[in-house]
């Protein structure tokens, strides 16, 4: 956008007034019968279908469109069904740039999904762009200093260099994104995906760079990782411009190629000129062309001349630039279709819930039945869990079987370390009776020398190498491959892989949360917010265990220490999350389950589709605790110690005889 010249329109709009336009659009002259094939030729059937149904309609009819900030939801499509008492055809959104309760901010990105989710559910056409943070940057930014920032050519050619730094760090916040779509891919959601939006402009860090190598060379690189690394088949692809800019020199500069985009667009915040309109269609051939973002609304006289925009979205805040009568004159035409209108048509029915699938490649059977198990649990449900002591491996859920007659359906207990003999018999054992076996792992500081990776040290191991945070260097040098604080991780890592496809071979599965409470402050590897910090590191520890060490017997989860106000507070979570690509289940670790916090909705935010748990450190709770807070899949409580009193007993018995509350399944 434009702001300046947009301020300028909205003036001019909100001083003249308008008269009703009533001209329809003539009868378009037969087009060729394109082929509406979609450039990814693994595109789901939803998306073909929307792309077919777009097809269709160009020339003759056009979709109306809403854009929407990422944390505003739905606000200003429905402002435009309090104007006009249609709701625009196309829902529109962003993946946002910005942090805290801003409109753009990217802790909107949870919503937002589920809003499209529901939108798509209605009858609504999809449509997402993204305001992408320069990959120099860590989100979240302003939009001046980041989104409109500048890099060097050296830069540029790094970013488009495999292997490069810069290119990493694209590669990191990129696949952060993908999870969100993949999200709505397994919804069943197609999605008009507008990427580097305006790539003409040199006012966005991705624009202004015509030819081979320059911004069409960057919308290349993402099509290529969106299809062919992260398979997101939901996606129509919409290439984007903005009007001619004699300062940036010709559009088809910009153009990727026709294998590469499905749908033409541009955005234009000023007049509708039939030389745009001309040059749209001399690019897109046969391909359908679309006005991606307007302020002002094309009227029903430019659509008549100009029948071949398939769908137009007016930009979040900008209704006011289009008189009441001129509003009331597009939404209710006869040749502009409105949410529900066919062939865009809500859904029959309830959608069948998507195929649960873990996010490591080729998982074992084992892991594919417990994250399923997982997810099976109904809203009235929850797991029960226990946590145990790794020195007495089974010590307390025996307490919890002796109290309450049954044992736990989750056995969890805490790697860290400082034990010489592996974890290996108490899990194995646990998991043939029935229980899902839930490891915490808490690896000691890789910056202390006097310990070797997983053995104990005289003055360093435990708890206390655990605490002692690291320094920037240090933190540079440990995601640093080949730096010897990188290897002493590596060492770490593959110890633990190690331990786990040890489980493997007995068939048992593993829900492993690594490096807990991330936005914590008081491990080392905690406190470090944005996606190059400690979320990082668990991309890392990811990346070291799937694709190098090959372990496939892992359900990934990843723990949030609970939230707070004020200085001393932990972070708040989003700031510390690898990302839904890298994560099966959610959970949070919190003394108890307080009435008016409600823990499993803002986890819920968080995490999407995942299962969601917590980790209670304090006490045993109520049952009526976890139905006055909905949602979790299981909890673990806290150690128990022998003897029980009285009360713990009761408390046991009372958790465990209450109907919601699953324990493990008794021998037959």
């Amino acid at each position: 956008m434009k702001f300046a010249l947009i301020a300028a329109v909205l003036v001019l709009v909100l001083g003249i007034g308008l008269s009703r336009v009533q001209a329809q659009a003539a009868p378009a002259a037969p087009l060729p019968a394109p082929s509406a094939a979609p450039v990814n030729p693994d595109a789901t059937p939803e998306a073909r279908e929307l792309l077919k149904h777009i097809d269709a309609i160009s020339g003759h009819s056009t979709l109306t469109g809403q854009h929407n900030f990422p944390n505003h939801l739905s606000r200003w499509s429905d402002r435009i069904y309090d104007l006009t008492g249609k709701f625009p055809a196309i829902f529109g959104s962003d993946f946002g740039f910005s942090g805290g309760e801003d409109k753009d901010s990217v802790l909107g990105r949870p919503g937002m999904i589920e809003e499209a989710k529901r939108q798509y559910r209605n009858g609504a056409v999809i449509a997402l762009c993204w305001h992408e943070v320069r990959p120099t940057d860590d989100e979240p930014v302003t939009f001046r200093d980041s989104v409109q920032g500048k890099l060097t050519d050296f830069e540029w050619n790094e970013l488009l260099t495999p292997g490069t730094d810069i290119n990493k760090r694209w590669v990191e916040q990129v696949d952060v994104v993908a999870g969100y779509l993949k999200q709505l891919q397994d919804a069943g959601v197609p999605v008009l995906f507008r990427p580097y939006h305006e790539i003409n402009g040199n006012w966005f860090w991705w624009g202004g760079r015509p030819g081979p190598n320059g911004s069409a060379a960057l919308y290349r690189q993402l099509f290529d990782r969106f299809v062919h690394v992260h398979h997101l088949n939901n996606l129509i692809w919409v290439w984007n411009t903005d009007r001619p800019n004699p300062n940036t020199g010709k559009l088809a500069d910009y153009y990727p190629g026709a294998q590469y985009a499905d749908i033409v667009a541009m955005d234009n915040y000023g007049e509708f000129l039939e030389s745009y309109y001309d040059t749209m269609l001399s690019i897109a051939g046969d391909k359908p062309i679309a006005l991606a973002e307007v302020g002002k609304m094309p009227t029903l006289e430019v659509m008549a001349k100009q029948p071949r925009w398939a769908y137009f979205m007016v930009w979040s805040e900008m209704e006011a630039m289009n008189p009441p009568d001129q509003l009331q004159a597009v939404f209710h035409a006869p040749n502009m279709l409105n949410r529900g209108d066919a062939p865009f048509v809500p859904i029959a029915g309830t959608p069948a819930p998507p195929v649960v699938e873990p996010v490591t490649p080729h998982p074992s059977a084992q892991a594919k039945a417990l994250l399923d198990r997982l997810h099976s649990v109904s809203a009235t449900q929850i797991l029960s869990g226990q946590q145990n002591d790794a020195a007495s491996p089974t010590a307390a859920s025996d307490l919890v079987f002796q109290a309450a007659g049954k044992q736990p359906a989750v056995y969890a207990v805490e790697l860290d370390g400082t034990h010489a003999q592996p974890m290996f018999d108490a899990p194995v054992s646990q998991a043939k009776g029935g229980s899902v076996v839930s490891l915490t792992w808490k690896p000691e500081n890789p910056a202390d020398e006097g310990a070797p990776a997983g053995s104990p040290g005289p003055a360093n191991s435990g708890p206390n190498a655990q605490k002692r945070l690291l320094t920037d260097f240090e933190w540079r040098e440990l995601e640093t491959p080949g730096t010897h604080l990188n290897q002493r991780w590596a060492a770490q890592a593959d110890e633990l892989a190690a331990q786990l496809k040890r489980l493997d071979e007995k068939g048992v599965a593993v829900l492993l949360t690594p490096y807990p409470q991330a936005n914590g402050k008081e491990l080392w590897w905690a406190n470090r917010p944005g996606i190059h910090g400690s979320a990082a590191l668990y991309r890392m520890l990811f990346d070291r265990l799937v694709n190098q060490d090959h372990v496939k017997n892992v359900i990934w989860g990843w723990q949030a220490a609970p939230g707070g106000y004020g200085p001393q507070a932990n972070g708040p979570a989003a700031d510390y999350f690898p990302g839904l690509l890298y994560v099966d289940a959610v959970s949070v670790a919190v003394n108890r389950l307080i009435p008016q916090f409600r823990a499993a909705g803002m986890l819920k935010a968080l995490a999407g589709d995942k299962a969601i748990g917590v980790a209670l450190g304090a006490g045993i709770p109520d049952p009526a605790s976890f139905a006055r807070d909905p949602g979790w899949s299981w909890f673990e409580l806290a150690p128990l110690a022998a003897p029980l009193d009285d009360a713990s007993t009761l408390a046991l018995k009372t958790l465990y005889g209450d109907s919601q509350i699953i324990s493990r399944p008794q021998p037959h």
